[in-house]
């Protein structure tokens, strides 16, 4: 109804131009005005004008949008695509999903986080430091048991980085200490074969992809990366043997990360390859010059000027993935997830207009065939949206067309509404929480990531059949 008025306002506009012009020009220039006169220049121009506008409204809109799939290369380079195009046989390719672990605001683990989700606090408080540019408090989730002094100290030069990144790398910290308890388990694995003259190859690799922050300059990466590598290191001790390791770094976005570890992983089971991936991602917003860039973007939550703003937030997640299963402790069955979905919108969430569904409605569409999963078999959903933004309409529209029989407040989980703005590392968070409710076993979960300006991914987690009817047994 709003395009209806949109178009007869501008039909309306167009006719008073033109009969301004006409009646301009016959005023100007005496002449005779016959009945052909007034139904050519007063009804049929106005209409031919109109017809005109439309049209090169519409060849200007096409053009952009060429311009837009195009991209720069850079962009192209960098940006993730849309696992529609996957190979046929792709349905039947699941990855295990080893572990998840995350530090938030809400909880230091995915149990405590999806427990503070479902009871619905705290959610982000005006925070004691931070300060918007009208001086009032900022409301933000910060983490009150982060330490970055201690990981400055770590740091060869910690001038590189500044209040946010050293909390960022902080609320990594524990995640990363999250991890060593359960390399010791898997160490005779990672051992090499029979000792001999010449060094033996690692029986396994431990394949790490990371995503920093993309304000990060060039040297704090670097040294981002060196300290990571340390850490996990130092973490896993004996168990797992230093040249296992292989440590880089993900450009783009938290949803770029995702799309690399699954053509990673792809390309791990077609060389029929037992090797694990690990994924990570970082992110704080908790001072002065993030808040500030906020403020530019004009994207900072403020109650009169920018209501459907972001509210400042921290933390990290990991995932441990394989393409095969290997043993986890209680003999405990890894959940399995489908291929990722990534799908690019054509204008920002953020951009003010109606809000549009089609991408992700398109992303969730592609997910389910390529899983072979019934839209009414799902059981939950987890998402990193909130609930005063754009992205709460995109997310329930798709919710409402496509998983009518899910009940907002028992089968799903919105982690922004909690967690605040958490950058690139929202759609691994989303993934992590995802892939332990799904362990809980209340059946099929659907993941989607809305956090990002301009792409949404969808992924689908369950525990392995078998496990499902011995559970029901």
């Amino acid at each position: 109804m709003k395009y209806w008025f949109k178009g007869l306002a501008w039909l309306v506009a167009v006719t008073c131009v033109v009969w301004i012009a006409v009646l301009w020009h016959w005023r100007s220039q005496p002449r005779d005005v016959a009945a052909a006169d007034l139904w050519m220049y007063l009804v049929a121009l106005p209409l031919v004008v109109m017809g005109l506008l439309v049209a090169g409204r519409w060849a200007w809109g096409a053009a952009v949008r060429k311009q837009a799939q195009g991209g720069s290369d850079q962009a192209t380079a960098t940006a993730p695509q849309p696992a529609a195009d996957a190979a046929p046989g792709a349905a039947s390719q699941r990855w295990h999903v080893l572990g998840q672990w995350v530090q938030l605001a809400v909880g230091g683990s995915p149990e405590e986080a999806l427990d503070a989700i479902a009871a619905g606090a705290p959610r982000p408080m005006p925070d004691p430091l931070l300060r918007d540019d009208q001086g009032l408090p900022v409301l933000s989730a910060r983490c009150a048991t982060l330490d970055p002094d201690a990981v400055a100290v770590e740091l060869s030069q910690p001038q590189l980085f500044d209040a946010a990144a050293l909390r960022a790398l902080s609320a990594l910290a524990p995640v990363i200490d999250g991890l060593s308890a359960s390399w010791g388990f898997w160490a005779s694995r990672f051992q090499p074969g029979l000792p001999s003259a010449v060094p033996a190859e690692p029986a396994h690799r431990v394949r790490v992809l990371v995503h920093w922050p993309a304000h990060w300059n060039e040297p704090a990466r670097a040294q981002a990366l060196d300290w990571l590598r340390l850490r996990l290191q130092v973490g896993a001790g004996d168990a797992v043997p230093a040249a296992s390791w292989m440590v880089q770094e993900v450009a783009g976005d938290g949803v770029a990360l995702l799309v690399a570890a699954d053509k990673l992983l792809e390309t791990l089971q077609r060389q029929s390859c037992d090797d694990l991936v690990l994924t990570l991602a970082c992110h704080s917003d908790l001072d002065t010059p993030a808040v500030d860039r906020l403020l530019r973007e004009q994207r900072l939550f403020q109650s009169e000027r920018q209501p459907r703003g972001v509210m400042p937030g921290e933390g990290a997640a990991a995932v441990l993935w394989a393409t095969r299963a290997w043993p986890l402790p209680e003999d405990a069955a890894p959940v399995q997830a489908c291929r990722v979905q990534a799908v690019r919108r054509e204008q920002s969430i953020d951009a003010p207009g109606r809000t549009r569904a089609r991408e992700l409605s398109q992303a969730v569409e592609s997910l389910l065939t390529q899983s072979a999963q019934a839209p009414e078999a799902l059981c939950a959903l987890m998402s990193d949206s909130d609930q005063h933004t754009a992205r709460a309409t995109e997310l329930f529209a798709v919710s409402l067309s496509r998983l009518p029989q899910l009940e907002p407040a028992e089968d799903m989980r919105l982690l922004g509404t909690l967690s605040g703005h958490l950058g690139g590392a929202s759609p691994l968070t989303t993934l992590a929480l995802a892939a332990a409710w799904a362990g809980q076993g209340p059946g099929p979960v659907l993941a989607l990531s809305v956090g990002d300006r301009h792409w949404r991914l969808a992924a689908h987690l369950d525990l392995p059949r078998e496990a499902v009817a011995d559970a029901a047994s």
